[in-house]
């Protein structure tokens, strides 16, 4: 144990010594800097898309019956207008010509009382009733007309048919599918951007295709629709491209890797290394004045071990890469190197 002396001694030479170790500066922390940099947020977008036809449909009759005629060979390009297939017609064909000569017999009959019009001979009755009986024989005869006319199948448009699902002699319904009709001279190529993107793609911006079934082509369209939605759950936005398909080497189904060149604003750029996180969301720290400073950035993109951030961050300005835990807000800090974007952690 001290004596009395010694402990009074002690005390005394604390008291002495206490303001020069409080005085003592701690040592500014070292830090490696990189130096923040503009850049213009354009990149390439590449999404997947699949091909449709710009038209294309599923044909089927308009009637049940007997196929009496396939007028198609799959893979044939045929005109708007043209017969695809015949169904047996001979009742319906009696029956127009039934109906057309009831309308002449009708027709007759009405001249004919027509032409004794004012001399009393036939009552206006009789001519009115003459003439609603040729009336009615008239829209009898344009029935019967489209019961034939029903039991054709003519393509609605100029385009290629597919495989034939039916044959001469078999009975179908009105729910058998006959065959496919695309016209793919322009082949359209679906495909959903993320809703971030949306503002920078317009119709009319160009696109570029590639398909597995020819690899190192690419074929170039535009955007030609954009969805009026955006998906609730996916938080995509539908959009259509159409590709000008004038050597006939595409086909809808065909899967597709669309590419888009998206331009956007000027940005400012840091290392990877440089962006940190805390409760209060992603800042970086810069060095201001020989101190630090906390400053927060939203990353928007990374990209070749940058990232491009929006916040009030400026380009050339200092921001740590390593070092960063020993650092605090105006603290005075000590720069020994930089780093670029290269820069990494040390052990």
């Amino acid at each position: 144990m001290l004596n009395p002396l010694s402990t009074r001694t002690l005390a005394a030479f604390l008291i002495a010594c206490g303001p020069t170790f409080a005085q003592t500066p701690a040592a500014a922390p070292p830090v490696i800097v990189a130096t923040s940099t503009q850049a213009q947020d354009d990149f390439v977008l590449t999404v997947p898309g699949s091909g449709t036809a710009r038209q294309s449909v599923v044909l089927f009759p308009a009637v049940p019956g007997e196929v009496a005629e396939v007028g198609f060979r799959p893979g044939q390009t045929v005109r708007a207008g043209q017969v695809l297939l015949r169904l047996e017609d001979r009742a319906q064909r009696l029956a127009a010509d039934l109906a057309s000569a009831r309308v002449d017999a009708a027709r007759a009959l009405t001249l004919r009382h027509e032409g004794t019009r004012g001399t009393g001979a036939v009552p206006e009755s009789v001519v009115d009733e003459a003439r609603a009986a040729l009336r009615l024989a008239e829209i009898e005869l344009a029935q019967a007309r489209e019961a034939v006319a029903d039991r054709v199948v003519r393509a609605p448009f100029g385009g290629v048919v597919g495989l034939a699902a039916v044959e001469r002699g078999d009975r179908i319904s009105t729910e058998t599918a006959l065959t496919t009709l695309d016209d793919r001279r322009v082949l359209f190529i679906d495909f959903e951007i993320p809703e971030p993107y949306l503002g920078r793609v317009k119709i009319g911006q160009a696109v570029v295709a590639a398909n597995p079934a020819y690899p190192g082509r690419a074929f170039k369209g535009r955007v030609a629709e954009i969805d009026s939605r955006i998906d609730p759950v996916s938080r995509n936005v539908r959009m259509r491209a159409a590709v000008p398909n004038t050597d006939d080497v595409l086909r809808p189904g065909m899967s597709f890797q669309v590419q888009l060149d998206l331009t956007g604003e000027a940005r400012v750029s840091v290392p990877e290394l440089a962006l940190q996180w805390d409760r209060d969301g992603p800042f970086v720290w810069v060095v201001r004045d020989d101190r630090s400073a906390r400053v927060p950035a939203r990353p928007l993109r990374r990209a070749e071990g940058r990232v491009l951030v929006d916040g009030e961050l400026k380009p050339g300005e200092s921001v740590v890469v390593e070092g960063v835990q020993r650092l605090r807000e105006g603290i005075a800090v000590r720069v020994i190197g930089n780093g670029g974007g290269a820069a990494r952690t040390r052990p």
